[in-house]
């Protein structure tokens, strides 16, 4: 149990997180940078570090075709080595992906298809790339969500990717150019004064 416990409650998190995007969100000031015809806005920030030390913190942005997580944190674990070469990286990868389907097992999601997954190259950057066919148990939408996860400066950062479906034909494209512009742009922090939210 004493393994399971981080797992569910990375899977809570997830269910509060990977939520569609509510129409109550208050934008910021600022955006983040257009990425070919997709315009995605930053909306909030979130830490987890008061409830669970090493959880981090996470930023969402919102466009017209979905939303995306950026997460930041170390699992209480220092010095992660940088891309997928980590010797833990493994495992923590497998538990990013049970979480989603944990999230199924538990009523969250309807349904849950686990796609194919590959390494790729981005800005450098070695990530980690597994996609996700869901069905939102509440709302009965269907969802291609995918996951990117690497470390880098030490500490592992992922991405939790939704769009709606039917998704845009260029998916790919578009996941591929939020993260380089992100990567480039420094995922610690938006550099727009964020609505903080600590849980």
């Amino acid at each position: 149990m004493t393994k399971l416990w981080p797992a569910l409650l990375i899977a809570a998190l997830l269910w509060g997180c990977a939520a569609p995007p509510s129409t109550t969100t208050v934008p910021s000031a600022e955006a983040a940078p257009r990425t070919g015809t997709v315009y995605w806005q930053y909306t909030r920030s979130t830490s987890y570090e008061a409830r669970q030390p090493g959880l981090g913190i996470s930023h969402r942005y919102e466009s017209r075709v979905g939303w995306v997580d950026v997460y930041v944190y170390d699992l209480k674990q220092s010095n992660w080595m940088p891309g997928v070469d980590d010797p833990r990286f493994n495992e923590h990868f497998k538990a990013t992906v049970n979480e989603v389907r944990l999230a199924g097992a538990s009523g969250v999601y309807a349904k849950v298809e686990v796609g194919p997954v590959n390494d790729v190259r981005i800005e450098e950057q070695t990530l980690r790339r597994v996609s996700f066919r869901v069905l939102h148990a509440a709302t009965g939408k269907s969802y291609e969500s995918f996951t990117y996860l690497t470390a880098r400066n030490g500490r592992l950062l992922k991405y939790r990717m939704s769009f709606a479906t039917p998704a845009p034909a260029d998916i790919d494209a578009i996941a591929r150019e939020f993260i380089a512009q992100n990567l480039r742009s420094g995922p610690d922090m938006p550099r727009a004064s964020p609505p903080f939210l600590n849980i």
